[in-house]
């Protein structure tokens, strides 16, 4: 029976977003679903509905690609797709991209799991930990689509979701569900579950957008490129639960950055607050994409030749900074190549120069072209280093939420009008994370500094849209990309949402 129920599920929340013909009204009766139904498997299910922002296209592609972090090149026949990667890079995307369409019905998805969980008599927590994952992915719909679409539980699933919020209502939402719920998450323990430290994070990542999302005109839902009214006392509020989670004692930073992102990270970090698990050998996720989008075909491990970063995020670190490049112990005897970022002359496990598919040296380079891009050009990014014990199936989890992520909210609140705690400074907190990088302090730290430590410390990790519009840069020119223009802020409804639901109304632009 809970395998009906949740086939059902994925049926049903399609109502809205894709066409449904499919008749439910006798597919399983509620009263029969809720005597038999498993509420730890539903709860499952809405964790493992995170697994959408695993893979190296659909979300990723929405917060990284857009940004001035990543770019995916053509290679003569290799990686045109349609244009698809070239048009977010060029923030030249229309409503028929069916990444945005796949990154809103998994977004959805998530909603629609988290309140079927509800539905079926959970206990405290487990309501806690649904309402909490509800929250994250409404969180990413504001973000991304300026909406939160839901049902109450027990809701006529044949008909449209009753919950319709815009953004300023969305991202209220939010915050109301997590300060409901954060005393019922538990206090410690395994990364891959809810807690109390993650709703603190969330609600700080809450406050600290805030002012973004209510700067939305509201007969419209047109998003603003700022400047924003930062109010300090949201500023206070990211800087009282970023104090909670510092006060906690749950967390260090790490000396060993890459151990954040490791095959056995959630044994290995004591920085990581809130992941996706994923086991080795049993990975129904697609983390191996981390890797395998940007390496080449004759890297050791191999890849598709794709992704790339700009020189500008380059060129941003110091030569000491291990979050640049740095070689893991086990790396040797598996790889010639190092974590981080990837230039120059490549080499083979035991140390011999690779070549490209012509015999080329296989030495990576800093330009690069969107539609003329040879097998070597731009840098290639290891965030996640490779599982070489199970690379189709790694166990590196997936990392959501990270330690060092309190200190700079917790910086930035601070510039931004909040009232300093603890004795922290701005320049005190982003110098505890360059010293555990082992790089030098800087001298001061002002905001544009701030974007910069936070381009340095979380690339690739999928924030990097959320921070640029934040800072008003996400619409700045760069490398092969014009100025673009506001309707750009959010991403467009899918055209068959549009056409299933008459409560939507299509962002402005589209």
């Amino acid at each position: 029976m809970k395998r009906i129920i949740l086939i059902l599920a994925l049926l049903v929340f399609s109502v809205g977003c894709t066409n449904l013909e499919e008749e439910l009204n006798d597919t399983v009766d509620s009263d029969v679903a809720r005597a038999t139904a498993d509420t730890e498997s539903l709860l499952d299910a809405a964790y493992q509905a995170m697994r959408v922002f695993d893979t190296q296209d659909n979300i990723f592609a929405l917060q990284e690609h857009t940004s001035d972090e990543l770019a995916g090149p053509t290679r003569g026949a290799d990686w045109d797709d349609g244009g698809v990667w070239r048009n977010l890079h060029t923030h030249s995307w229309t409503s028929s991209n069916n990444f945005i369409k796949n990154s809103y019905n998994g977004l959805l998805s998530g909603v629609f799991r988290a309140t079927q969980v509800l539905e079926f008599n959970p206990t405290p927590q487990q309501e806690a930990e649904a309402r909490f994952i509800r929250a994250f992915f409404a969180f990413h719909l504001t973000d991304n689509f300026g909406l939160v679409l839901g049902r109450e539980p027990g809701e006529d699933l044949t008909q449209p979701p009753s919950i319709y919020l815009n953004r300023a209502e969305g991202i209220n939402f939010v915050i109301d569900e997590l300060e409901a719920v954060i005393n019922d998450l538990p206090t410690t323990g395994d990364p891959s579950v809810a807690s109390q430290n993650a709703a603190h994070f969330l609600l700080a990542k809450a406050y600290l957008n805030r002012a973004v999302y209510m700067a939305t005109e509201e007969s419209t839902n047109a998003a603003s490129e700022g400047p924003f009214d930062f109010s300090p006392a949201d500023m206070n509020k990211v800087i009282e639960h970023c104090d909670a989670i510092l006060a906690s004692g749950e967390y260090t930073l790490e000396t060993m950055y890459f151990d954040n992102f490791s095959p056995t990270n959630s044994d290995d970090s004591s920085e990581n607050i809130f992941v996706s698990l994923n086991e080795r050998g049993n990975n129904p996720a697609n983390t191996q994409s981390r890797w395998h989008m940007t390496l080449h075909y004759n890297n050791q491990p191999d890849g598709w030749n794709g992704f790339v970063t700009l020189a500008e995020i380059y060129d941003l670190y110091e030569d000491d900074d291990m979050r640049r490049s740095y070689t893991p112990s086990y790396f040797e005897g598996n790889t010639g190549m190092n974590a981080g970022f990837l230039l120059g002359q490549q080499y083979a496990a035991d140390g011999t120069p690779l070549e490209d598919r012509n015999g080329n040296p296989l030495a990576f380079t800093k330009d690069f072209s969107l539609t003329a891009s040879n097998e070597v050009n731009g840098i290639r990014v290891i965030k996640y280093p490779p599982d070489f014990t199970n690379l189709g199936s790694p166990g590196n989890d997936y990392v959501h939420f990270r330690y060092a992520d309190v200190f700079l909210m917790k910086a930035e609140a601070i510039l931004r009008g909040g009232a300093a705690t603890m004795g922290d400074t701005p320049e005190s907190l982003v110098s505890e994370i360059r010293q555990a990088r082992g790089t030098s302090d800087l001298a001061t730290v002002d905001l544009p500094e701030i974007l910069d430590e936070r381009a340095r410390e979380f690339y690739w990790e999928g924030w990097r849209r959320n921070d640029q519009i934040r800072f008003s840069t996400y619409l700045d020119a760069h490398y092969e990309k014009p100025e673009s223009s506001e309707q750009y802020l959010l991403f467009p409804i899918p055209p068959e949402a549009l056409s299933t639901n008459p409560n939507l109304i299509q962002n402005p632009g589209y």
